[in-house]
């Protein structure tokens, strides 16, 4: 296969075969069709603004899309300051990330690379770190650290029920979208997570000194060690302090305080908390991680249920969630792609407490059973349920996953004025429409969905999904038409 995103007279570097996995994929509608490896450079789509952090082997840089202008951040890699051990980690962490969807991780959209650097480009999250929120805010309360950790833990339980684990759960890899007081958590920085066998321990002592469990520094490990994590951040966004002894003359010393098992519960801080305060962050800090409750059950914990903000079913919502029809693949795709990076917060809002509420086992997915519940619910006729359930499945589980992905329930619930407004039609086209000249090429076509690998027949029928006059090349009416066809029945 050719160089992605390239021009024709670069020459580019070889891939490895971790990079080749990258740069592959099948023709399966989903976010992650649109997040591959690219070549070439990386100023032809992007303006470089200015930096926001560095770090040992590169910078982080704000980054404005020149055809949408839309904003993102940059990670930039240099080759040469990175171990081979270092490189696999960075190829882990897309791996990962490119498969998640779910509202409260940051979102990967694009991986370059040159001769000399990699390129990671996520959403833009400039509300700060959590832990820097909290200590701005003129009143925190427990309802607050509720409505946050909640978050925290819906992105854990996606996570778990993937058999992924973090590893390294700590209050800066806890971020806030925006300024905005709504705007939502994001968990970020996966380059330690590990996708593990069901059942399989780990052994690789690896996290933050401070809030690494003590299952890890035995080397015997599993997901519940992202359990521990919390509960140690949640204790110390609540008093202040941890729950053990930091002031140590050596991390060894630091080590032996966290497996001790003699936490500081008698603290006049930590006596000042709930009783259901009290009580979960003691369960999350269970010395014996088989004792401790997962990410899910914690969601639905008394603290969490009398605290946190209820998330409430829509009938408006499923209303149109059960209206949704659709006949094109390729017009999936890009709603895909249209909701998963051009959709506000505040367009979400509604359609995430929805989910959320109908996401019963908080795996992050929709099953059958759980839109059943919920449809019975609202029509109090089970048989009514099932139908309109089996005719949902078939519109809107495009990847035929046996479950409904958070994207997937966006693109279908959401109004058409609200996903297809003219301005997201025009930054979608213009995404495809590489050289801006008002008309998208099989080439163009190829080059955002970089690396699937089918042949010229299905290439044409994808195409023609668009093309209705049979030229080969697909115009911004035929675009905007493929779209706006009636898309609730």
């Amino acid at each position: 296969m050719g160089a992605c995103g390239g021009k024709s007279g670069d020459k580019q570097p070889q891939m490895s075969k971790e990079q080749k996995q990258l740069a592959t994929n099948k023709f399966e509608v989903g976010p992650n069709i649109f997040v591959n490896l690219k070549q070439g450079d990386i100023t032809d789509t992007y303006i470089i603004n200015k930096i926001l952090g560095e770090g040992s082997y590169g910078q982080v840089r704000l980054v404005q899309h020149k055809k949408t202008g839309q904003q993102r951040a940059m990670k930039q890699i240099q080759k040469k300051k990175i171990l081979k051990e270092q490189e696999d980690a960075m190829f882990s962490e897309v791996a990962l990330l490119k498969d998640m969807d779910h509202n409260n991780i940051v979102k990967l959209f694009e991986l370059y690379q040159d001769s000399q650097n990699y390129y990671l480009v996520t959403e833009f999250l400039n509300g700060g770190e959590l832990l820097d929120k909290l200590t701005k805010l003129s009143t925190f309360n427990e309802r607050t650290a509720a409505e946050y950790m909640k978050q925290v833990l819906s992105a854990l339980s996606y996570c778990h029920a993937q058999n992924i684990i973090h590893r390294d759960m700590k209050p800066s890899n806890i971020m806030l979208a925006s300024p905005d007081p709504k705007a939502p958590i994001k968990v970020i920085d996966f380059g330690t997570a590990k996708k593990q066998l069901s059942g399989e321990s780990q052994t690789q002592v690896i996290g933050t000194p401070l809030y690494i469990a003590p299952e890890v520094i035995d080397k015997n490990y599993t997901e519940k060690c992202d359990i521990w994590s919390c509960g140690v951040i949640l204790y110390q966004i609540l008093t202040g302090k941890f729950p053990f002894d930091v002031k140590v003359q050596s991390l060894q010393q630091l080590f032996n305080n966290i497996k001790s098992g003699k936490y500081n519960f008698n603290s006049k801080e930590f006596q000042s908390l709930s009783f259901e305060a009290q009580t979960l962050i003691k369960s999350m800090l269970q010395l014996d991680p088989k004792k401790r409750p997962a990410a899910n059950e914690i969601l639905n914990d008394p603290w969490i249920k009398e605290k946190a903000k209820e998330d409430k079913i829509s009938l408006e919502v499923m209303n149109d969630l059960g209206k949704f029809h659709n006949e094109s693949n390729m017009r999936a795709a890009i709603m895909q792609l249209i909701a998963g990076e051009m959709m506000t917060n505040e367009e979400k809002d509604q359609l995430n407490q929805t989910f959320q509420s109908m996401d019963k086992n908080k795996d992050g997915q929709l099953s059958k059973e759980e839109l059943v519940q919920a449809y019975t619910q609202v029509f109090n006729d089970e048989l009514k349920a099932k139908h309109l359930v089996e005719e949902i499945f078939t519109q809107i589980d495009q990847n035929n996953s046996g479950k409904i992905s958070y994207t997937e329930f966006l693109v279908a619930s959401s109004k058409q004025n609200t996903i297809l407004s003219k301005t997201k039609i025009d930054q979608a086209f213009k995404m495809f429409d590489k050289d801006g000249n008002g008309q998208i090429t099989r080439q163009e076509l190829q080059d955002i969905m970089c690396g699937v690998d089918i042949d010229n027949t299905a290439w044409g029928q994808i195409i023609s999904q668009c093309d209705k006059n049979g030229d080969g090349i697909i115009q911004y009416d035929e675009f905007a038409n493929m779209l706006l066809q009636t898309s609730k029945k």
